[in-house]
């Protein structure tokens, strides 16, 4: 499958909910269209995936995982990923700023996690600055088990950290998430990698920021070819549809690849 296509996820997809392709057809996606997107033939544009995974009812914006990466607080877990999963992060926010049950936290590990979604959360509520300040902290906690290798939870604080660095620099660069990428290509990463495509995901986010979709592209198909030799789902729908829409950026733009 080449990573560009959608066409075998979407085939798969309609496979499993039994229906056939007719029944998807619409005026903004007619038979022929959704054959050519099924064989690879033709990319779908953005308001045709929308509208088909809204037919085959493909989950979008989906947190982590719900047993990673605070496996080991099974009660402050369960708040936590309420909280995430309903992406009512005031409320994620203010339990942790409250220190409610940071005195559990016993590993440098469990740190990095509490500060991840605490980071991640404020950044999603607009407080920027402290967004860095916190994913900057959990990033020095960071210590690979052996020379060189990492945790996944190190790949996704640097790409967070380094989202919300484009956000605020006058000059942003994409050095945390080139760092995370090459970490990734060499497999350095000793645990479960079910949420590193979390890291292709946000550089590409941060790319299309930038004004650099050609390059968004890029990461997004290297990332999904990625997913797709490990068996990995994690973000899948929606590093598809951030990959239609920045392809349709830079088809708009006239920006080629080298940029």
């Amino acid at each position: 499958m080449k990573p560009e296509a959608v066409g075998t996820y979407l085939q798969t997809r309609r496979h499993q909910q039994g229906l056939a392709l007719t029944a998807l057809a619409t005026r903004l996606c007619p038979l022929n269209v959704l054959a050519a997107i099924e064989q690879g033939q033709q990319a779908p544009s953005v308001a045709q995936l929308t509208q088909l995974y809204h037919q085959l009812g493909i989950p979008r914006n989906q947190p982590l995982p719900q047993a990673y990466p605070i496996h080991r607080l099974p009660i402050f877990n369960q708040k936590l990923q309420n909280w995430w999963q309903t992406q009512n992060y005031g409320k994620l926010v203010a339990n942790i700023a409250a220190g409610e049950a940071l005195h559990q936290l016993t590993t440098d590990s469990d740190r990095q996690a509490v500060l991840f979604y605490y980071g991640q959360s404020l950044a999603a509520i607009g407080d920027v600055d402290a967004a860095q300040l916190h994913l900057r902290a959990g990033l020095m906690f960071m210590t690979p088990q052996r020379p060189q290798m990492y945790h996944s939870l190190d790949l996704l604080l640097m790409a967070a950290e380094n989202a919300v660095d484009v956000q605020l620099s006058r000059e942003p660069n994409v050095r945390g998430f080139e760092r995370a990428v090459a970490i990734i290509r060499a497999e350095r990463v000793v645990d479960d990698p079910v949420n590193l495509p979390f890291v292709y995901y946000q550089y590409a986010q941060s790319l299309l920021q930038l004004g650099r979709p050609a390059a968004a592209v890029q990461v997004l198909q290297e990332g999904l070819a990625w997913a797709v030799a490990h068996q990995v789902t994690y973000l899948l729908p929606d590093s598809y549809l951030l990959l239609a829409l920045a392809r349709q950026m830079s088809q708009s733009t006239g920006v080629t690849a080298a940029e």
